[in-house]
């Protein structure tokens, strides 16, 4: 076997014991990494049934594994250079160009099937025959003799020689030394002919002709990472993760408040996965009738029922590509089970229809609840949600990435002016200002939908945008910065020489949450909380109060 990675030890119920760190490479596996393997059963782990060899994907690294039985249990040895090895004859197959690999005293080991299909000669007939025993070339004459002579590599040489069979060929080679620990042990051969060469200058002209499209024919555009404007490095950091398992078909689960931009997440993901020129079918779960799920995930047969048509369902239509469910935290758990059966294998059956249909589908879900606590109120089954939430992305909200506020904010505006041909608008510092103290709990969407607002109220002939824009409720946060210490104290006086109680309260009341609102900058939520009442109630005192005029 080759180089071991991992040996994982199981009980007698197949459940994983202990996960031990071997071989070269044991230091770069982080101590805490496979910790969460630990009481699982095998099963689980591998997505299937424990067999003698087999692969698994563990924390997005894929692995060959051979198991052992003993007396206590049995023993996973797992290692990636087999994986690495099939990838490298899979890299082989697939060149265009002929290669040939020698040992360094000149014998055939491997050849790939371009080099096969460029000779016509089958690679196991000259298996353990040297090269002057295959071809009738003079030794000065032979790239690969050349290349273990001198130990330096040959570049774009014209080789004209004859095969054994009498067979004229004529190629062009490139051919490098092959060294192991400075020692030379063998050369390899690159090799062209006219034909290979005719397809390269082909796939050069579909290139040109691809980057003066920006959009593939079919496909609709769809964002990409880039068009996620940002410069918080939490931001950056969810975007990083995002790029590294776009490249997997794991599960994934995004998870962030309204307006956080989780579909944008799922289509950069699409976007940047090997999926993207497949389909991507987005649906809000939530405006899905429980009575037409299972039709509109799976689809119909004629006859099913009355006036049903034979319509494939989104798992037939997305195949080969991406599903996004968003608000799937709104899926009835009933509902639920039907879709853990297609998601664990791959294969679903139309209502009515009588034959399963194969589907390869990835699955990104998102939801803007909690989904552990939906699990303790049996609103969520916990194997539903173990399988939609292989990889976890958490948004963060955008009082979170505060500095973002302000660049999304200008890049917004500068959309609409580019839309409605306007002018480049500026913000005005004191709109900042506001900008940043507001938590947005509306988040990312709140502020496009205020930027929006402000931009249909500017005056034409504007050239920037003022505190007079804004909606109506943002703008208590300017006005406290503008409230003098006199202002306050003619409303004091207005109720100091008045003795109802109800005037006193009012008086206590106005100082109160002035004084709260001035010592928290104006922040309402931090206000809120110091004073123990929502935000909600806190503004509707602020209101009736007349705090900052209306």
């Amino acid at each position: 076997m080759e180089m071991l990675d991992l040996i994982i030890k199981l009980d007698v119920e197949l459940r994983i014991k202990t996960v031990q760190r071997v071989g070269e490479h044991a230091a770069l596996y982080e101590e805490n990494s496979y910790a969460g393997l630990i009481d699982q059963e095998i099963d689980h782990v591998l997505g299937g049934a424990l067999t003698e060899h087999g692969m698994v994907e563990l924390n997005n690294k894929f692995y060959r594994y051979q198991c052992i039985v003993e007396t206590a249990g049995k023993v996973l040895y797992l290692s990636s250079d087999g994986i690495l090895l099939d990838f490298y004859k899979q890299i082989f197959q697939h060149m265009s160009e002929g290669v040939q690999i020698y040992d360094r005293n000149g014998y055939f080991l491997f050849a790939n099937p371009a080099s096969e299909a460029l000779e016509g000669y089958d690679s196991l007939a000259y298996q353990g025959k040297h090269l002057l025993d295959i071809y009738d070339v003079n030794e000065e004459y032979s790239t690969v003799l050349t290349i273990l002579r001198t130990k330096k590599p040959v570049a774009n040489r014209c080789d004209r020689f004859k095969t054994k069979k009498g067979t004229t060929l004529t190629t062009i080679n490139f051919g490098y030394p092959l060294f192991v620990d400075n020692n030379l042990y063998g050369a390899v051969v690159f090799e062209s002919d006219l034909s290979v060469l005719k397809r390269l200058e082909k796939r050069t002209f579909n290139l040109e002709a691809y980057i003066g499209s920006t959009v593939p024919d079919g496909q609709a555009a769809m964002y990409t990472f880039d068009d996620i404007v940002h410069q918080a490095d939490n931001m950056k950091d969810v975007i990083h993760f995002a790029k590294k398992v776009s490249l997997t078909d794991s599960a994934i689960l995004i998870v962030g408040a309204t307006g956080t931009g989780k579909e944008l997440v799922a289509q950069g993901i699409h976007s940047f996965s090997s999926r993207r020129y497949r389909p991507f079918i987005d649906i809000n779960c939530s405006a899905v009738p429980g009575n037409l799920f299972e039709s509109i995930f799976f689809g119909t047969e004629k006859g099913a029922f009355t006036g049903s048509v034979s319509k494939p369902g989104l798992f037939e239509t997305a195949n080969g590509g991406t599903i996004f469910l968003d608000e799937v935290n709104s899926i009835s758990p009933e509902i639920q089970v039907k879709l853990l059966r297609v998601l664990q294998e791959k294969r679903f059956q139309r209502i009515g229809g009588s034959k399963y249909i194969q589907c390869d589908v990835r699955i990104i879900s998102a939801a803007n609840e909690d989904l552990n606590a939906l699990m303790q109120q049996q609103k969520i089954r916990m194997d539903f949600y173990y399988r939609i939430s292989t990889i976890k992305i958490d948004l963060p909200a955008l009082k979170d990435r505060n500095q973002d506020s302000l660049l999304l904010a200008q890049n917004f505006l500068c959309e609409l002016c580019k839309q409605y041909s306007r002018e480049l608008l500026t913000i005005a510092e004191e709109v900042l200002a506001v900008f940043q103290q507001y938590d947005w709990p509306g988040n990312v969407r709140e502020l496009h939908h205020v930027i929006e607002y402000a931009f249909n109220r500017a005056a034409d002939d504007a050239s920037i945008v003022t505190l007079d824009c804004l909606p109506d409720y943002l703008r208590p946060l300017e006005r406290l910065g503008c409230i003098t210490q006199p202002e306050l104290a003619a409303k004091v006086y207005a109720t100091e020489g008045t003795g109802t109680f109800d005037e006193h309260m009012e008086r206590f009341e106005y100082e109160l949450i002035f004084q709260t609102l001035a010592a928290n900058d104006g922040n309402i939520t931090h206000s809120a909380q110091q004073l123990g009442m929502s935000r909600q109630s806190l503004q509707y005192r602020m209101k009736k109060l007349q705090l900052y005029g209306s």
